[in-house]
């Protein structure tokens, strides 16, 4: 708040900081110094920012009741998480559903019922929660320019931007609750062992890498022999690889080609029998770049929704102009690595 007042002086006299501090749980000489510093801070905010009838940082260290709560997070604009280390915290959900209200606490509000719901979250990266908040703000809490910048620009967003972040918020919440997790679950489970006995288990990896895969009893290795002597025996050849995970390993931290990787490529590609197609998630812009040395790759982007036959060819797709994600709700979350991405409820 100290950071956000000085970047925003606009904003002093007008915006407050309700910081909720649930009681420490033990006791000791750290516990003692924190308090200490909290307090000393909140002091000196109110001291260099403050004025007759307004203080910017309302401190709140002793326990709540649960509706006291929730009148705080009914009426609180935007919702502040900068946790450093945490798990699942439930603060932004809870704040999510007693922004939705009821008719009578509207009434108590004095709020018109059919007034568009709208909320603002500004959330620590490291929080559990953070990636299913896909309209939230993500800040690193180490940064406090950043934080500061978090606030002022989802207090500053256009009204019609916080409603629309608020409904697919409530959306998401509202449908996610304890039964969906339950039934996710067993469902889940019952997929996982559908025709378990019948198949064969083997054990992949080493380390922190090794899984275990159930295959079926007609799967078959492919071999490095069988792989070589059909190459040999045929004329014409389509060669389709895949990127993530089989040219490059899932667990590299340098996602992009290694040279090794660029000159087989190449390789392939000189003999005029093969069609070489790399496909990947990826977009077009990161592809093109990564493989700008291998002049007749045929590249498939961003799951085949964009693919071009060789690097000086035009980008083309096979799908309409408009693309309609219909989107498992389990994973509607999930980042998409492309150009763009449309989402149809």
């Amino acid at each position: 708040m100290e950071q956000f007042l000085s970047q925003h002086p606009e904003c002093q006299g007008k915006v407050v900081l309700v910081q909720i501090a649930l009681p420490a749980r033990g006791r000791g000489k750290d516990v003692k110094e924190v308090q200490e510093e909290t307090y000393s801070t909140v002091k000196r905010i109110n001291k260099t920012f403050g004025k007759p009838g307004y203080d910017p940082v309302v401190l709140i260290d002793e326990p709540l009741k649960f509706y006291e709560r929730i009148a705080y997070y009914t009426v609180a604009e935007c919702c502040l998480v900068t946790a450093v280390r945490d798990g699942m915290n439930l603060i932004p959900y809870e704040y999510i559903i007693s922004r939705q209200g009821n008719e009578r606490l509207d009434m108590v509000l004095g709020l018109d019922p059919s007034t568009p719901k709208k909320s603002m979250l500004v959330v620590s990266e490291f929080i559990g929660c953070s990636p299913s908040l896909s309209g939230a703000i993500r800040v690193n809490p180490w940064n406090i320019g950043s934080v500061a910048d978090a606030m002022d620009g989802a207090l500053a967003m256009a009204e019609a931007e916080k409603q629309g972040r608020y409904e697919k918020h409530y959306r998401y919440v509202s449908t996610h609750h304890v039964g969906y997790w339950a039934r996710s679950f067993v469902q889940d489970l019952e997929w996982t062992c559908r025709e378990h006995a019948r198949r064969g288990c083997w054990g992949i990896g080493f380390g922190l890498s090794f899984r275990v895969v159930a295959l079926d009893p007609n799967f078959k290795k492919l071999s490095t022999e069988h792989i070589v002597s059909a190459y040999k025996r045929t004329t014409t050849r389509a060669i389709i690889l895949d990127y993530d995970g089989t040219l490059m390993p899932q667990p590299s931290i340098d996602k992009s080609p290694s040279s090794k990787s660029i000159d087989i490529l190449n390789s392939l590609c000189r003999d005029t029998n093969n069609v070489v197609f790399i496909v990947s998630a990826r977009s077009r812009k990161t592809l093109t770049q990564w493989f700008s040395a291998c002049e007749k790759l045929g590249i498939a982007a961003e799951h085949g929704y964009f693919f071009r036959v060789k690097r000086d060819a035009e980008w083309k797709t096979c799908a309409s102009h408009r693309l309609y994600l219909e989107a498992d709700c389990r994973t509607c979350d999930a980042a998409i690595h492309g150009d763009y991405g449309r989402v149809k409820h």
